[in-house]
């Protein structure tokens, strides 16, 4: 893909803090779908294929339910919403904190 812009480096807590803000936001439209702004969803500035990876990464793990996309064709997704096992993550205490903590270190 032409023009694609460095997926930059980032701490566990940077990522962690990215993956709850995007389920945050999820949570608050339910069970509305949010549409993915090209201006905060695209491959060429670093911001926008952080937020993609990610969302794609919520995907996967079927804690957001992803419309008009394609992890083949690099088509990113138009919009999501919050999947019950989404919801489980922010519903159930501690559950969040468990799966995507952040304020400490983190290590492998």
């Amino acid at each position: 893909m032409e023009n694609v812009a460095p997926l930059p480096e980032r701490t566990y807590q940077e990522i962690n803090e990215n993956r709850r803000r995007l389920l945050r936001d999820a949570y608050s439209c339910y069970p509305e779908y949010i549409y993915c702004d090209p201006d905060k969803f695209n491959w060429h500035t670093p911001d926008g294929r952080v937020n993609i990876f990610d969302i794609f990464y919520l995907g996967d793990c079927n804690y957001l339910n992803l419309i008009g996309c394609s992890s083949e064709t690099h088509r990113k997704p138009d919009f999501f919403m919050l999947t019950p096992k989404g919801a489980d993550l922010l519903e159930v205490p501690d559950k969040l904190d468990e799966i995507f903590p952040v304020g400490r270190d983190q290590h492998d």
